[in-house]
């Protein structure tokens, strides 16, 4: 279940369940959130002393209670400040439990100056459901304005639990204990950047049955990344043929990192048909991969016969020569990548089809959903399943916590990070997952595993530093990852 991420109102269900079997009261769920919190503040900060504890009303400022009252007695300097009196019967408890001991409890009167080694958030956890304005906004404001670090407790507050959306204003944690379960909006959109580092406390041992059967998503994990080792009699033609489609003219470096990814990726045959312009630029780049200039779409016929798998969009442009060789794939039943430009024209005359793969970001997304790019953000999970119902086969919307869907089930890619925000990073992708297909076909968990390498990959590139990170720096380690027995 580790993996397993489930809604806000699911994890309120696996709760009432403990409760009605007896197997732990709210009182004694609080306090364990609490000591499990308490313990990893003092595992990752082993030299703080000071402590502020930002409290909420509601169970997730109890939470901060049980904390404030356990660092208390470990000798911590602690001082308390609290949105407004505790609401429920489990926080007032862990209230006056922590200023009986002594604790520094205040209510918040717009202090400027946190004194603290580190900064608690226990204002709001997953009962966020409205934006965050008053005084719950102005704590937050202030504890963003201070150089300390922030542990935030279950969920950064601010930050929407099932959509990762911020709402108006959020805390930037540097780390997050999460209980129970995982929360989407810990991984993606806006909340990955706000969560940091995410720890999963499940505070009980609980049998398979009581979580839901059907999860939110699946967070895909590396360790499960395993291809199979190849025969010894093997040959390039037991490893399919790839046909990149796009470059007009004066783009012709996106069909080739998007080729030279899909080689790397373990191709048999990667053919690039694009503007005749660059057929002496992308050989001298790759001689292995074989180049066909299009001027005509009737030109594409005999590639198509050939190929395994169609990619096309990158650096295909929105103008006739474009439009063409979009049209004229249009009948062909082989598996396809769309990317890019080919999204374009596809949001023009929406059409449902089983056996492709749909690339987009956030804009693309919005476009082929007819709707702002804002929606698309303020609820990724929503929007990744709308585009595989509305078009069918693999829907993957790309971006911070990349979501990958079909009919039946969301996956959600943990790894990457913010120096892969550069061009041609989509189109390396592109080629990896049209690479992975050929060998294996087309479904959700090939799909899967192409995210989750290219973003390892990524990930590993970065080690020398984020910024300056460019596309064709995920070659090198992308070798390296598909040949591992398991990452």
């Amino acid at each position: 279940m580790d993996n397993h991420i489930y809604s806000s109102e699911q994890v309120r269900q696996i709760e009432k369940k403990v409760f009605a079997k007896n197997i732990v009261n709210s009182n004694d769920l609080m306090s364990r959130a609490g000591q499990a919190s308490f313990d990893v503040l003092q595992q990752q900060w082993p030299n703080a002393k000071r402590l502020v504890v930002m409290c909420g009303s509601g169970n997730n400022g109890g939470d901060g209670y049980v904390i404030a009252y356990l660092a208390q007695q470990a000798n911590y300097q602690v001082q308390v400040f609290c949105s407004a009196p505790p609401k429920t019967v489990d926080a007032q408890f862990m209230y006056q439990q922590a200023k009986s001991a002594g604790v520094a409890i205040e209510a918040w009167q717009g202090q400027e100056l946190l004194e603290a080694d580190v900064i608690v958030d226990a204002l709001l956890g997953i009962g966020l459901n409205a934006p965050v304005t008053g005084v719950l906004a102005e704590m937050m404001t202030t504890i963003n304005a201070h150089d300390i670090p922030v542990m935030a407790i279950d969920m950064p507050s601010g930050v929407a639990a099932d959509t990762g959306a911020v709402c108006g204003v959020a805390v930037n944690a540097e780390l997050t204990v999460c209980f129970i379960a995982y929360k989407l909006g810990l991984f993606t959109g806006e909340g990955k950047s706000y969560a940091g580092q995410v720890l999963l406390k499940h505070l009980l041992q609980l049998t398979p049955d009581f979580y839901p059967k059907c999860p939110m998503a699946y967070r895909l994990d590396k360790a499960e990344l395993r291809l199979p080792k190849r025969a010894r009699h093997s040959h390039k033609g037991d490893f399919g043929h790839v046909l990149v489609i796009g470059g007009d003219e004066g783009m012709g470096g996106a069909v080739m990192m998007a080729a030279e990814a899909a080689l790397r990726s373990g191709a048999g045959k990667v053919t690039v048909a694009t503007h005749p312009h660059h057929i002496g630029a992308l050989l001298a780049r790759c001689p292995e991969v074989m180049v066909r200039g299009i001027q005509h779409a009737e030109q594409l016929q005999p590639l198509i016969e050939l190929a395994t798998v169609i990619v096309i969009g990158m650096g295909l442009g929105r103008q006739a020569w474009g439009q063409r060789l979009w049209l004229a794939i249009q009948d062909i039943d082989k598996p396809m990548i769309v990317d890019a430009d080919a999204l374009y024209w596809l949001a023009q005359q929406p059409v449902r089809r089983n056996n492709w793969i749909l690339t987009p970001h956030s804009g693309e997304a919005g476009r082929l959903l007819a709707c702002d790019y804002s929606q698309i953000d303020n609820n990724r999970f929503q929007a990744v399943q709308q585009l595989a119902e509305k078009y069918g086969g693999v829907a993957l919307l790309k971006g911070a916590g990349s979501l990958i869907a079909d009919d039946y089930a969301v996956n959600l890619c943990p790894y990457g990070n913010a120096g892969m925000a550069t061009a041609g990073m989509g189109d390396t992708l592109a080629g990896i997952i049209a690479g992975l297909v050929s060998q294996f076909g087309l479904n959700l968990g090939v799909v899967s595993q192409a995210v989750t390498i290219h973003a390892l990959a990524g990930d590993k590139a970065a080690e020398a530093g984020e910024r300056g990170l460019i596309a064709t720096d995920l070659l090198v380690p992308l070798r390296a990852l598909l040949n591992q027995p398991s990452l």
